[in-house]
């Protein structure tokens, strides 16, 4: 029998008191992809981080190609092959595609001079491989999408040609159709030999595009599968212990005058005029490819983004657009994508994460009044089920799941009549989806109007009354419910393609 390229044998991992890998063995064979699911805490990033060098396990063993490993660092493990491809991303935006690509081997030659040709050549080969063909090895990264930040993270792992590569959500901020993309590159690195192993919440996906399905629960592996010979249901149950089925729950909106219009929207760069109305309790999901505008859209609404023209009421009152102040004072509240980068204070705690954007109503005389700031995080933390030690805790310590549930606290403290969500369950698993579903749910029943930009169907299908389609900037879609299904909502995103 040939070595696996990949063997883990008896791994245990501690973080002191805490155990939080039990006893894990493993092989992922040459040119194999085996898919590890598992819910937040599951153990699933410990175990990557011990194979990349990241973290040293406590016991047990890691081999590669039939060789016992000792990382110190994640420099040892890129030595000998091994490329870690993380969910939050470490592009560094100041930098060019290219320097970002070549990060640590600028292709100096004898003098000592970094060969920018050399570079950009061979950022354009590994760009083309991630479906990034037509974007320009010089762009800074900053004034990309977090999307194609996600894939420029991709082709600096592959330009080296691993051995073994580990993937953390690589599609969390891609749509269907660039998913496809990318799995086509996994499937040619199979191909050649490359080991792949892929951590998703994306179900789907995983039984689409693995070979096998392993699932931790509790730093257990407690199943083990052809991806052939198993299904959803039997996935889920193994990662929570329980079935869980997102459906509709049928349209909260209620009748009368839209509590939302949105008139001729535009920005300085992407968008042409958009008109949208929402009613209150209606759920809008946004859809388009990255680059469509759905980002762009929401965050000229709030005023992250400068409008060019165009006017947002609330309730009958036209706003001042382009003024995150403003916006938050007439009931406007935006949940960005990408806790870690713009959702979250990582050195801060749950309380005062939570409390962000409303220190001026719970303050005094310019004092933070932490009576008023604890109460209102214990009775978040109590409605949207935040699982912490208390309201002290430092956020970073929750998981992803009730990270983003804090961030959902905090804007909801700003009692919002409009509230824009952007990727809302970007890299949070299946139990946690479940539950922002229905937070989601009841907060239109409770008269709020939301926007959900998403690129997942499912999540689509999941919580939206209506489907808005973008392309290129343009709004070319309005489905409503009845009119939803994914081969219209792919070919309108598709439309200025």
């Amino acid at each position: 029998m040939t070595e696996p390229r990949l063997r883990l044998s008896g791994i245990d991992k501690s973080f002191g008191p805490v155990s939080v890998l039990h006893g894990v063995d493993l092989t992922v064979a040459r040119g194999e992809v085996v898919g590890l699911l598992g819910e937040n805490g599951a153990g699933k990033s410990t175990l990557m981080n011990i194979v990349s060098g990241s973290l040293q396990a406590d016991a047990g063993s890691v081999a590669l190609d039939g060789e016992t490993l000792d990382l110190a660092n994640v420099r040892d493990g890129i030595a000998r092959g091994i490329r870690f491809v993380h969910q939050e991303l470490s592009t560094i935006g100041s930098l060019s595609v290219a320097e970002n690509i070549f990060l640590g081997d600028y292709k100096a030659g004898r003098a000592g001079f970094i060969d920018r040709r050399k570079m950009a050549d061979g950022s354009r080969e590994a760009l083309r491989s991630v479906g990034l063909g037509d974007l320009d090895p010089r762009t800074t990264v900053s004034t990309l999408s977090p999307g194609q930040q996600q894939l420029i993270e991709i082709a600096k792992a592959i330009v080296v040609k691993p051995t073994l590569l580990v993937l953390d959500e690589p599609t969390s901020s891609l749509t269907p159709v660039e998913a496809a993309k990318l799995f086509g590159l996994v499937r040619g690195l199979a191909a050649d030999g490359v080991a792949v192993i892929f951590i998703t919440h994306k179900l789907e996906e995983a039984l689409e595009n693995c070979d096998r399905i392993v699932v931790l629960r509790d730093g257990n592996l407690v199943s083990d599968d052809i991806a052939s010979e198993t299904n959803k249901p039997k996935l889920i149950r193994h990662m929570v212990g329980k079935s869980a089925v997102f459906e509709w729950k049928g349209s909260a909106a209620k009748d009368g005058n839209p509590q939302v219009e949105i008139r001729n929207l535009r920005d300085e760069a992407l968008l042409s005029p958009i008109n949208i109305d929402v009613g209150a309790g209606e759920i809008v999901a946004l859809f388009g490819l990255i680059g469509s505008g759905r980002t762009e859209f929401m965050e000229t609404v709030f005023g992250f983004r400068k409008a060019a023209g165009g006017t947002v009421s609330i309730g009958g009152n036209a706003l001042r657009v382009g003024h995150v102040p403003t916006s938050v004072r007439n009931g406007i509240v935006m949940v960005p994508e990408g806790r870690k980068v713009r959702g979250i204070l990582p050195s801060h705690s749950v309380a005062w994460n939570v409390a962000l954007s409303s220190h001026r109503k719970l303050s005094r005389l310019g004092f933070m009044q932490r009576a008023s700031e604890r109460k209102n995080v214990d009775r978040f933390a109590g409605s949207l089920s935040i699982r912490m030690t208390g309201p002290e805790q430092q956020i970073t310590a929750l998981s992803g799941g009730n990270q983003q549930k804090a961030v959902f606290g905090r804007a909801l403290l700003a009692e919002p009549r409009l509230l824009l969500l952007d990727e809302p369950t970007h890299g949070v698993d299946v139990g946690a989806k479940s539950e922002i579903y229905e937070i989601i749910h009841d907060l239109a029943h409770e008269g709020m109007s939301v926007i959900v930009s998403s690129s997942e169907l499912p999540e689509v299908f999941a919580i939206a009354d209506r489907c808005v389609v973008f392309s290129k900037g343009e709004m070319v879609g309005n489905l409503d419910r009845a009119s939803m299904t994914e081969h219209d909502i792919l070919d309108l995103a598709f439309a200025r393609h």
